[in-house]
């Protein structure tokens, strides 16, 4: 059995800036997400200056969507200083759909009875700012260079994709509730 062949020096100047960039965003990312999933078990949820109760296996399923976003961010950012294409077609896909569903989510949430001026900026410009550097990371994964980077084909792992998905019903499912409730 060979050893596996060490990245050379050469290889390590000419990784893209850009690629160390939102490895480190994936990975705050990733944390700030986990936090979210804890905060799920506070019992109780704000939406549009109201508490709205949570039971346990919804707070149990918010979670859960929460900590697989997060495994999602986290592996992908781990793979991110590979050579793999499906890393970055993940990671755009990822991020396109964050950025999508928090914006959406924060809209229905917030404009279920209506925008309170004096509860929404804070919301606001955090749900912004996180749009914001998503999109950062999002254009900077479509650079010509990174395209470059990531030239080795292959399929994204079944694992990878489940995640995202149960992370996505979840989030959609949650949005749906939020309009109709």
């Amino acid at each position: 059995m060979m050893p596996a062949p060490t990245p050379t020096e050469s290889d390590e100047e000419r990784r893209p800036t850009a690629v160390l960039l939102v490895y480190t965003w994936d990975l705050l990312r990733s944390i700030l997400v986990f936090f979210v999933a804890f905060a799920a078990f506070g019992g109780a949820t704000d939406i549009s200056g109201r508490t709205v109760e949570l039971s346990l296996p919804l707070q149990i399923l918010l979670a859960l969507s929460s900590a697989a976003l997060g495994a999602v961010l986290l592996l992908i950012g781990i793979l991110l200083t590979r050579h793999a294409a499906w890393v970055r077609r993940a990671q755009i896909t990822v991020l396109a759909m964050m950025i999508g569903i928090g914006l959406l989510s924060f809209l229905v949430v917030q404009g279920r009875d209506g925008f309170h001026r004096d509860q929404l900026l804070g919301p606001l410009l955090a749900t912004l700012f996180l749009a914001l550097l998503d999109l950062l990371a999002l254009f900077a994964m479509t650079g010509r260079r990174i395209v470059a980077w990531y030239r080795e084909p292959g399929p994204v792992p079944m694992y990878i994709g489940a995640l995202v998905a149960f992370w996505a019903a979840v989030s959609a499912a949650y949005i749906v509730i939020a309009l109709l409730g």
